[in-house]
């Protein structure tokens, strides 16, 4: 009883008169309803716009624009894994099928034939989203890609490579600005100069895919050879020397002067610097860590966490200092150790989900910036295209092969060295889009400088067959390496 009372004495003291406290409650909620109502039969809620007549288009609740994205993903990823097979029943990188896939949806096919079902698959609301998971899956990549790099190569013979990749980048790079001379009024973009728009050609033809080129590394057996680092290392360091004079380029164009260019220059090899003194310090830190969290619940959480968001800071930290955030991924792989018996399990579940799910998102959005049929139904578009593609390829096979000879490499290495710096995909898209949106060049000469990227990156597996350097999956390459520290002693240029 004494719990009772006690409620009740509660009651008392909150509201003395419980009666004409609920009554005139009531009578509240009766004339709040009747002012809603008088108000829906006055037209005031009706709806109307503010502006009248202009009909305001309904937004897409966040549920709704969720499940859009989820099924525009799954509808891009299982594209990308047939066309991925396709490919590799055509003896091609399953990577180029998804590009492929890509430019099916694009303007290419679907988005001109049927737009009713590409609207279907990728309406634009969530367009947006999926250029935004396109360039968080580019980045993961670019993570792993750094986090598979034999350090002890780069380490003892960066010079050499530094050397080998200026050379050859160099010679496609001068070729491709006395070729671009005389294509400027059909591809230059309105109101550029000559010389930005040179220059911005010439760096087009002198990239090499640094992620595709992962791919077909892997794909081609040659991951665990002196040939596939070798080639991975010059195509790491072609780019960086690439987005450096893509710096210079921007900064002409923008008019931001020598001093901005140097800016950004020196805030690229003070982030370097600063990177490696992370790797050493991080590297005893982990080891402790690994040993002292063994057997915590929900460590692979937070490792996973730590991981994405020291992936993502470098990208924006980059991409802020005016390199691209790719780099930024690349940079957190060298960083952090691979062998850390803390962060190789996670991080080998976070490569293996982007592949599968992210990885065809982006592969997908390469294609649909490509329109192959407005550009090749304009004869001089097309000749000048036909021009530049010849002068791509042979400018960086001969380089290629001149100096992997020149190095000491057999024939058949030095080939196969100038076969894949020749590949030219992801990193050159990524270049030529950052082109068309300044406005160097202009939508023509994007298209036709993607289907360049494309077709020197499709010419890799067959050349790499040809010469005899596609390793089956499992077998032993004829330069395979057992060891890293081995490797490192005996790797030649």
């Amino acid at each position: 009883m004494r719990p009772q009372n006690h409620i009740e004495q509660a009651e008392q003291r909150l509201l003395p008169a419980p009666g004409r406290g609920i009554a005139v409650a009531a009578a509240l909620t009766a004339a709040a309803a009747g002012l809603l109502a008088a108000a829906f039969a006055a037209g005031w809620l009706s709806g109307h716009p503010a502006v009248p007549g202009h009909a305001a288009a309904a937004a897409p609740s966040p549920i709704q624009l969720l499940w859009r994205l989820l099924l525009a993903v799954a509808v891009i990823a299982a594209l990308a894994k047939a066309c991925g097979l396709l490919a590799q029943l055509a003896r091609q990188p399953a990577v180029m099928g998804e590009i492929v896939a890509g430019i099916i949806l694009g303007p290419t096919v679907v988005r001109t034939l049927v737009p009713a079902v590409f609207h279907a698959v990728l309406p634009n609301a969530v367009l947006p989203d999926i250029y935004v998971l396109a360039q968080a899956a580019l980045t993961i990549f670019m993570f792993s890609v750094g986090l598979e790099v034999d350090r002890d190569v780069l380490r003892q013979h960066g010079k050499v490579i530094a050397a080998a990749s200026q050379a050859m980048m160099m010679v496609p790079f001068a070729a491709g600005l006395a070729a671009a001379i005389p294509l400027y009024h059909s591809f230059a973009g309105r109101g550029t100069g000559l010389v930005p728009y040179a220059l911005f050609v010439g760096i087009v033809l002198s990239v090499t895919a640094f992620p595709v080129l992962a791919r077909i590394v892997q794909e081609a057996g040659l991951r665990d050879t002196r040939l596939g680092s070798l080639a991975m290392l010059c195509a790491a360091a072609c780019d960086v020397l690439a987005w450096c004079a893509l710096a210079v380029v921007l900064a002409m164009i923008h008019a931001q002067g020598p001093a901005g260019v140097l800016r950004t220059l020196g805030l690229t090899a003070a982030l370097c610097v600063a990177a490696a003194l992370l790797a050493v310090i991080l590297r005893p830190l982990l080891r402790t860590a690994a040993e002292r969290y063994a057997e915590t619940p929900g460590r692979d959480v937070v490792c996973l966490l730590l991981i994405v968001v020291f992936i993502f800071g470098l990208g924006a930290l980059t991409d802020k200092i005016g390199i691209h955030d790719i780099f930024g991924g690349f940079l957190a792989g060298l960083i952090l150790p691979r062998g850390s018996g803390l962060i190789w399990p996670v991080t080998q579940r976070l490569d293996a989900l982007n592949r599968a799910i992210l990885l065809p998102v982006f592969f997908v959005s390469i294609g649909l910036q490509v329109n192959v049929w407005h550009a090749v139904t304009q004869p001089g578009v097309l000749a000048g295209g036909g021009v530049l593609l010849a002068v791509a390829v042979i400018a960086k096979l001969g380089g290629g092969a001149l100096v992997g000879s020149a190095g000491g490499m057999p024939r058949q290495s030095a080939l196969g060295l100038a076969v894949l710096m020749n590949a030219r995909g992801v990193t050159d898209i990524v270049v030529i889009s950052t082109g068309l949106s300044v406005g160097v060049i202009n939508a023509d000469a994007s298209t036709i400088l993607i289907v360049i990227a494309l077709i020197t990156t499709l010419m890799a597996g067959p050349a790499l067959r040809l010469l005899g350097l596609w390793q089956r999956p499992g077998s032993s390459p004829p330069d395979a390496v057992p060891d890293p520290c081995e490797v490192a002693d005996d790797v030649q240029l």
